[in-house]
């Protein structure tokens, strides 16, 4: 299934340079949904700021291309939806064997696995308590804040995790304070900016301590736009080839600080099973993947 697929990327990859010989033309829009609130900006202006560099990358074999955004705040389930439906033309989520069911994946983590790499969101007076934590089954003492239908939920509870499941992330905030949850793990890539806007000085970002499960985070188009996905995976293809997507996040505001040096030092690292990985998921490829703790030198 996965080389017929190759085969039909690269039918409609050779129409797009032939296309693209042909005088210039009106950039060809593609809608994502973005959100403008200030809680999550910077990862959401991530993904949005890596699309505008692969469409910029492959203009000269696909044509122009812009971003139209479309203002929203909706769940994941919905914005597949709308994918299916054609009211977006791409969006990034985390995968899994449903949502790879549903629209057509690009299989290249597009933060080199780093959503599912998970800092904790704690109470500052609870910071001895977590440096105490050697295991998991020292971890399963305390209950985990979720946000409803994350696809991260199962893989907590298959690890014999305590979870407790709030519709939006907001209010998983508030409920550490009432101790009705005891940690927020979230992608190391999203905490700082995310506690910096949601926290206060109750609330600290713990990086002590890892948890680590495979969960790449894809960029998805319908399954009918075989035009669309072939650009994508041209795109991201060439920034792993050549170092791009790398020195990309090492730049962005909202990667930057997980390349800070020493930062990860010493890091006890929890790993969990996914069992809603994908066969497919390309966990062999060696470039696509970053291992935080060979940014810097062991403890």
């Amino acid at each position: 299934m996965r080389a017929a697929f190759n085969r039909l990327l690269a039918g409609v990859w050779l129409m797009a340079l032939l296309a693209g010989a042909a005088s210039a033309q009106a950039p060809v829009e593609y809608r994502i949904e973005y959100n403008g609130s200030a809680a999550g900006q910077n990862v959401r202006s991530y993904y949005r700021d890596l699309i505008q560099l692969v469409l910029a990358r492959t203009e000269h074999d696909f044509g122009p291309a812009r971003l139209l955004d479309v203002p929203g705040s909706s769940p994941q389930g919905r914005l597949l939806a709308m994918l299916e439906h054609g009211k977006l033309d791409v969006l990034w989520t985390a995968t899994s064997r449903q949502r790879e069911s549903q629209a057509l994946p690009i299989r290249i983590p597009l933060d080199m696995g780093l959503t599912g790499q998970r800092a904790l969101v704690i109470r500052k007076q609870d910071v001895a308590r977590f440096d105490a934590i050697r295991d998991l089954n020292d971890l399963r003492r305390f209950k985990a804040c979720q946000g409803a239908y994350w696809p991260d939920n199962d893989i907590l509870r298959a690890g014999g995790l305590r979870v407790v499941e709030y519709d939006w992330i907001d209010l998983a905030y508030p409920a550490m304070r009432t101790h009705e949850c005891d940690y927020l793990p979230r992608a190391v890539n999203e905490i700082d900016g995310e506690v910096a806007t949601l926290g206060g000085d109750d609330l600290v970002v713990y990086d002590r301590l890892i948890i680590a499960y495979p969960m790449p985070m894809y960029l998805f188009v319908s399954s009918r736009n075989t035009a669309l996905a072939a650009r994508l995976q041209a795109g991201l293809e060439g920034l792993v080839a050549d170092g791009g997507l790398r020195r990309f996040m090492a730049g962005h505001p909202a990667t930057a600080p997980v390349f800070r040096p020493n930062r990860f030092q010493g890091v006890r690292v929890l790993r969990l099973d996914n069992p809603d990985l994908p066969a497919d998921t390309p966990l062999g490829d060696h470039r696509l993947w970053l291992d935080l703790t060979a940014l810097s030198p062991p403890a």
